[in-house]
């Protein structure tokens, strides 16, 4: 019976949120606003409540699940250990304000029944891949993650959303091409024959030294197309044109949903199906780590570029998400736990950020840099929520992103000290540089729009009527916000027990 209670979190949400997208249109046209927020917001926090039981109370997970068998041993299985409980504790703490937010920030849009059922089926598709106990059920909602959300991306239906949603639908497609390789080459050289994942790797090791090669390549190619939602260059092209999406939906894709997706399925496909052992020490390691630094790189100083807020924002992402990349591919087990600590710590970043933006653009409709200045005395509240996310993101001591930071770097020394030559000896110190001007860059991007919403030059100031008339939005948009920069500055002053709990499934892994 406890088993089954592992597919709740994923059917509901699914089932809930179809049933609102497929029920009549004169029902849905009943729905008045305050019973869909009723619906919807119900379904998300007992779905998250849900997950919550089946985290803390003890037993309450099961073994796992089989839910159905495709054919032969592939088979659909739901079960948790340390990396699911990390990554769908986070999914279920954050939806449930960003439906809150989406409340408000939603609330004079047109289909906004289409909307919220397509934002809600996107939770349990999510909590599908944090719940995958092996590698097909992995692929197969990570397969359905762009479905659900291609209507997201779409939703305004302008030019620019249906030019944005066709290159995000293109490049998933491509890379799932890429990531079905390699599931079907971890199916082929299994110690168990199934997709599983096991702690270590699930290869036959006997067999797959044999066409070392081979798996080496087959792995290059599968890092490249978990990356293509991780934003990995260059197949990072889809993140800044998905910004033409409401901010709710931006938010998701850019913190939790899509690109944190991307990450976890690249984290489990090196340490569960293939094991760092297999990789470490091989060119497919060196040319991982290297895309992961030139990710870095690029999106770093794009983000510097880039006038457009959201945009900016969105370069920002494909910079961070590689630094979680970059800690994976140290192949270590404090690597792991460094990489999980970033994976946590970037989504409350960069959520918040992202709502800060949403906030702005909400209230005064200003969706570049430069007509920002003065706004930050008029939305105190919101403006001191993205100091808090800009100086985490920076890395700044006493915030998450310092943590986080600091801990990749120790694992790139860490790893950095096992090399005596080769690449391995020296691409680990590259990238703690590329770590430091990256922090160089973050200050300088997301402190250019601070000063200018604080410290606008004299006589430059806005006078236009709505941003005279701009404030704070109200306590549905606010919330969220102050409860995301609270567990940013929680983290960064007390982030022992949670380096404790990423350490051990570092150690897990191997």
């Amino acid at each position: 019976m406890n088993n089954m209670l592992l597919a709740v979190p994923v059917l509901l949400p699914v089932v809930g949120g179809g049933s609102i997208l497929f029920s009549e249109r004169s029902l849905r046209g009943r729905l008045k606003d305050i019973s869909l927020e009723c619906l919807v917001g119900g379904m998300v926090l007992l779905n998250s409540l849900i997950v919550a039981c089946i985290l803390l109370i003890p037993g309450a997970r099961g073994e796992g699940l089989v839910l159905f068998r495709l054919f032969a041993d592939l088979t659909v299985m739901f079960r948790i250990d340390g990396m699911g409980s990390v990554f769908s504790g986070l999914v279920a703490f954050l939806w449930p304000l960003a439906t809150l937010y989406s409340f408000e920030y939603m609330k004079h849009e047109e289909r906004k029944d289409t909307f919220f059922a397509f934002y809600v089926m996107t939770y349990g598709i999510t909590m599908g891949i944090a719940f995958a106990g092996n590698l097909t059920t992995l692929y197969l909602f990570y397969e359905m993650l762009t479905l659900v959300t291609f209507p997201l991306v779409l939703f305004p239906l302008s030019k620019e959303a249906v030019r944005a949603s066709r290159t995000y639908l293109y490049f998933s497609i491509g890379g799932a091409a890429f990531a079905f390789i390699g599931l079907v080459f971890v199916m082929g050289f299994s110690a168990t024959g199934t997709t599983a994942f096991q702690p270590g790797g699930a290869l036959d090791m006997e067999q797959a030294l044999r066409s070392r090669d081979v798996l080496l390549f087959v792995y290059v190619l599968a890092f490249f197309g978990f990356g293509v939602k991780a934003a990995v260059f260059p197949c990072h092209v889809w993140l800044p044109k998905a910004t033409v999406a409401p901010t709710p939906v931006t938010a998701l894709l850019h913190a939790v949903a899509v690109v944190k997706s991307g990450a976890f399925a690249i984290l489990r496909f090196t340490y569960f199906s293939y094991g760092a052992e297999f990789v470490r020490g091989t060119w497919a390691q060196y040319t991982v780590m290297a895309a992961a630094l030139a990710t870095i790189l690029f999106g770093s100083t794009m983000a510097v570029r880039e006038v457009h807020w959201k945009r900016r924002l969105a370069y920002s992402t494909i910079s961070n998400l590689s630094y979680i990349l970059f800690g994976a591919a140290l192949m270590t087990p404090f690597g792991l736990a460094a990489a999980l600590c970033h994976l946590t710590a970037h989504a409350f970043m960069k959520i918040c950020s992202f709502f800060c933006a949403g906030a702005v653009m909400r209230q005064t409709g200003k969706t570049y840099i430069y007509e920002l200045d003065g706004l930050g005395r008029r939305m105190p509240v919101t403006f001191a929520c993205l100091l808090t996310a800009s100086l985490s993101l920076m890395g700044i001591p006493l915030f998450a992103g310092f943590i986080s930071k600091w801990n990749i770097c120790r694992a790139a020394f860490l790893y950095a000290d096992l090399c005596t030559d080769g690449p391995g000896s020296w691409l680990p110190y590259t990238g703690v540089a590329v770590i430091l001007y990256s922090a160089l860059m973050t200050g300088i991007y997301m402190l250019s729009v601070l000063i200018r919403a604080w410290a606008p030059v004299r006589g430059e100031e806005t006078s236009e009527p709505s941003a005279e008339a701009a404030s704070d939005p109200g306590w549905m948009m606010l919330v969220p916000l102050v409860i995301f920069a609270a567990v940013i500055l929680l983290i960064g002053l007390h982030s022992g027990p949670l380096m404790e709990f990423l350490t051990a499934i570092g150690g897990e892994a191997g």
